[in-house]
């Protein structure tokens, strides 16, 4: 299967220009063997000799690596953490008219990125402060992106919105669900690669320092030294009383390489240990 590893990103490299060497050997893997059954090819050499030659099969495998599935509220442990301890704290922390900065970095078609603007925008209203909300939305893919600006998602997609956030914050239309203006306005959508080594955040953030930083389900895709380059890069864009907040997979691959504090046990959650 190595052997096999080595022809797909040859293949890639070199007739395409596509460099996939980033990506984990054993997510490779598993995207070849799919493909291989979406083709109905099964001979690994046949596969070879069409990727080479058909462009169209090149794209579409080099597509399949580029996971967008995203959710509102995806994973409630960790919205609950959100709502009912960190907004909070950083709201009560900060005075009238200054700002909440968050990067939700790979932020596939805005799910998080909106799931975060509701919580700021409910607990905001009960605090009475006059705050602003910036939230940095980025992604490699301007499909996705457009999407996000749009804001428009089936009734699927809102399944796991409270009733009373559904009716605050979208316009049902048909079967679809559009994010109101009024929330669409906190979140900026912009391209950027995690792995772009001349900064240190998206360039429309000017200069970063984050109140939390999101980055769940992501990470996992990566080679484990470009794991380490991306959470390095992560933890410089967070303010000094920052957060960081990862997927499940990935609690463990921050602990391991940064001095961040997890704020519970099993959390997936984690505070700047420049925290005075």
């Amino acid at each position: 299967m190595k052997n096999n590893l080595s022809k797909i990103i040859a293949v890639m490299k070199h007739t395409h220009f596509r460099d996939i060497s980033i990506y984990d050997q054993s997510f490779l893997l598993k995207a070849f063997e799919k493909r291989l059954i979406a083709t109905g090819v099964y001979n690994a050499d046949d596969y070879f000799n069409d990727l080479e030659k058909n462009s169209t099969e090149a794209e579409a495998f080099y597509s399949s690596l580029h996971i967008t599935f995203s959710q509102f509220f995806r994973d409630s442990l960790t919205f609950a953490l959100l709502e009912q301890f960190i907004l909070p704290r950083l709201i009560s922390s900060k005075n009238d008219g200054s700002e909440i900065r968050i990067w939700s970095a790979g932020c596939s078609s805005g799910q998080e990125a909106y799931s975060m603007a509701m919580l700021f925008s409910d607990l905001a209203e009960v605090s009475g402060k006059e705050l602003r909300l910036r939230i940095f939305a980025t992604d490699i893919s301007q499909e996705v992106l457009a999407a996000g600006r749009a804001g428009e998602y089936d009734q699927h997609a809102v399944q796991n919105v409270k009733m009373k956030q559904l009716n605050k914050y979208f316009i049902k239309q048909g079967e679809s669900y559009t994010i109101v203006p009024k929330l669409r306005q906190y979140v900026n959508f912009s391209t950027y690669d995690l792995l772009e080594r001349s900064s240190a955040n998206p360039p429309e953030s000017i200069y970063g320092d984050f109140d939390i930083v999101i980055c769940s389900n992501l990470l996992f895709y990566y080679r484990s030294d470009l794991q380490q380059v991306i959470i390095n890069k992560l933890q410089q864009a967070m303010s000094v009383l920052g957060y960081l907040v990862t997927g499940e997979a990935e609690k463990n691959l921050v602990e391991n390489i940064t001095k961040l504090q997890m704020i519970a046990t099993s959390s997936t959650v984690f505070e700047n240990n420049q925290r005075g």
